[in-house]
């Protein structure tokens, strides 16, 4: 009896043996792949923030061409100081903004009255390649990366201006620039997450104008092991491409070893399948999660507001917008560090959640801005009790480590099909009433006289 039970235990142990050696196999394959997966997604996510924030930075100069157009050319420091002050507190990475006449920089801000020494941009050994490119094309241009006056890199964008719609030297009438630091940039597209997941990265740009490949930054100077890549288009018809890898290879030695010994253990390995089991139906809902999801709020993202604005506007579901973003929140940031201003963000976006309907929803859509969806026809006074209601939760006291702040929004809405046909419109109209709720809260700091900021 004793004979046979050893001879059932070996046979068992053999057939187990190879079962779970294949079953090791597969995991460790499995595994390389998912984390590969997983990677993937994550590079894509900082590749799709980085196209946003540049075309939110470029969006800069357009404003700025907006302005120059409407006085028919004849834009005065007074009314470039109005337009550049309005925008320069929203970006912590825009080092300057710059308007350049016929190539020859006369306005820059921050600077008093918005005066500038006058540098020609064709002349200069820098940008005059860019200048001139950008001048016979009729294109924005990226220039990255750059030296800058304190021995920092930066990014600049330079977006060319004509009085008509022809492209030509008789209706060329300057540069619009902004100028920003490209350390702080990478930080707002939170690249330095990258290094902490324990990826090692770089950026490489194409330029289309120079044809020239430039490496914007880099974590570690040696060839990545077989990285993952996603493709960032700036402006102009240039590119860059993000590679990451992780620092220890796709697979260790260590974890191959333990998964050939775990094989041998019968009741340890049929454990392990199902744990990989889980974990990899885990994996997938977790990366399914993370795709619509903000990772410092956990509101939904940029990606999942973009998604859930085309369903409603194909089906013509009524529906209404609220912008909003912090007020100040650049002087939180500058004076108890970015990891306070990450904690009021994430406090922020709970009283936020808190205030409003389950069927409507909250989203994310970049540094301290978030939009809420309110699902269905409802008039003025439902808006405003929303926003009220908001603003009450918001303005709680916020009491962090040390120190207790005052906080409060900016907020505006429209709604659909009331103030817009399309969903552009909506937004439009929402935004400037944001914009013109947050000049109305600047006068009245202003007026009580104290310093304001973003």
């Amino acid at each position: 009896m004793k004979k046979r039970s050893i001879t059932a235990g070996l046979i068992t142990f053999v057939i187990a043996l190879a079962v779970t050696s294949s079953v090791a196999v597969f995991y460790l394959v499995t595994a390389s792949n998912a984390r590969r997966e997983r990677a993937q997604f994550i590079a894509d996510s900082i590749v799709h923030n980085i196209q946003s924030e540049i075309q939110r930075r470029e969006y800069v100069t357009r404003m700025m061409e907006i302005q120059v157009q409407s006085s028919k050319g004849n834009i005065t420091a007074e009314n470039f100081q109005v337009i550049a002050d309005e925008v320069f507190n929203d970006y912590l990475d825009i080092i300057d903004i710059t308007l350049a006449p016929g190539g020859i920089v006369r306005y820059k801000y921050p600077l008093d009255n918005g005066l500038a020494a006058r540098e020609n941009l064709f002349e200069d050994s820098a940008r005059g390649v860019y200048a001139d490119y950008s001048k016979m094309s009729g294109t924005s241009v990226l220039i990255a990366p750059t030296i800058l006056e304190d021995d920092s890199y930066g990014i600049i964008i330079l977006r060319p201006i004509y009085t008509s719609e022809e492209v030509s030297d008789s209706s060329f009438w300057g540069f619009a620039s902004v100028t920003l630091s490209l350390s702080r940039f990478l930080s707002e597209v939170d690249l330095k997450g990258l290094a902490e997941s324990n990826y090692e990265y770089k950026i490489i740009g194409y330029n289309a104008i120079t044809g020239e490949d430039r490496i914007i930054i880099e974590y570690s100077e040696k060839e990545l092991p077989s990285p993952v890549e996603s493709m960032v288009s700036t402006v102009g018809g240039g590119y860059w491409i993000l590679a990451i890898a992780p620092a220890n290879h796709w697979m260790n030695l260590t974890e191959i070893l333990s998964a050939l010994l775990i094989a041998v253990v019968i009741s340890v390995l049929a454990a392990a399948f199902v744990t990989a089991f889980i974990s990899l139906q885990e994996a997938a809902k977790e990366l399914e999660i993370l795709s619509y999801r903000d990772a410092l709020t956990n509101l939904n993202n940029p990606r999942s507001y973009h998604e859930h604005m085309d369903e409603l506007s194909k089906k013509k579901l009524p529906y209404g917008l609220i912008f909003m973003d912090l007020n100040d929140f650049k002087q939180v940031n500058d004076t108890y560090g970015h990891d306070a201003g990450d904690e009021l963000l994430n406090i922020v976006a709970k009283r936020l959640q808190n205030s409003i309907r389950e069927k409507d929803k909250a989203f994310r859509i970049g540094g301290d801005e978030f939009v809420v969806v309110i699902h269905g026809t409802h008039d003025a006074k439902f808006y405003e009790s929303v926003i009220a209601r908001m603003r009450e939760n918001v303005a709680r006291d916020v009491v962090l480590s040390d120190v207790t702040l005052k906080v409060s929004i900016s907020a505006g809405y429209a709604r659909y099909p009331e103030d817009g046909a399309k969903f552009e419109d909506v937004v439009k109209k929402a935004d400037e009433l944001m914009y013109e709720n947050k000049r109305k809260h600047k006068a009245a700091k202003a007026a009580r006289g104290e310093a304001s900021s973003r």
